[in-house]
């Protein structure tokens, strides 16, 4: 019995030694379970960095925004006009509302959120600008809105005159009867209040210009 036992280990330790082909499947198990688990770690930490590069979406912020134009809204809000959203983006509500405070203080009407009116509107007077009086030849921006606002005041069958972009005695008559019938302050000029109630009057947005 004793030799029996003997020769059984033998041959077990000379199976195991020599004519088992390839590692352990014990230990071969063990390292696929390490490979398996540093791929994961290395997956993981890809995924982290893969995250981190990623550029963000663009949004709202893409928009164009100045810190000049955000102080010039608040000080319009201040002074009692509407510039809209104070978000220093220079939509057409702060365009208007610049274009009222530059007709109330005898400034040329451009609508155009300069330094120079931010510093005008600080110091008051008409620092660094000439009087109203004078020729000034109005942006393409300003020109664009006056004729939206000339399309909307046709389309309500009021009567403006051409649509040109240009605030002539018809324009101006047309925006003062179309104040009278809102119950608005009469001024006949353009204004955030103004393009607010043609919204209002006309379904919630300006008429759109013809494309050429």
């Amino acid at each position: 019995m004793f030799f029996a036992f003997v020769a059984m280990s033998v041959a077990i330790t000379y199976n195991a030694a020599y004519q088992q082909k390839g590692p352990h499947p014990a230990p071969m198990k063990s390292e696929r379970s390490v490979a398996s688990g540093r791929a994961g770690e290395l997956s993981t930490t890809t995924s982290r960095q893969s995250r981190t590069l990623v550029p963000p979406t663009e949004t709202t912020a893409s928009l164009p925004r100045s810190q000049t134009v955000e102080a010039i809204q608040r000080k319009l809000v201040e002074k009692g006009y509407e510039p809209g959203p104070v978000d220093g983006v220079r939509g057409q509500m702060t365009m208007a509302a610049i274009m009222a405070y530059q007709h109330d203080h005898d400034l040329p009407v451009t609508g155009v959120a300069s330094s120079q009116f931010l510093k005008n509107m600080i110091l008051g007077g008409s620092v660094g600008q000439s009087s109203g009086s004078g020729l000034v030849s109005p942006p393409e921006e300003m020109t664009t809105l006056v004729q939206t606002i000339q399309k909307t005041l046709s389309t309500l069958d009021y009567n403006p005159g051409p649509v040109d972009g240009l605030l002539g005695n018809s324009t101006k008559s047309a925006i003062k009867k179309f104040e009278r019938d809102r119950k608005l302050s009469v001024t006949g000029r353009v204004s955030g209040e103004l393009l607010q109630e043609l919204k209002k009057a006309n379904g919630g947005r300006l008429s759109q210009l013809a494309s050429n």
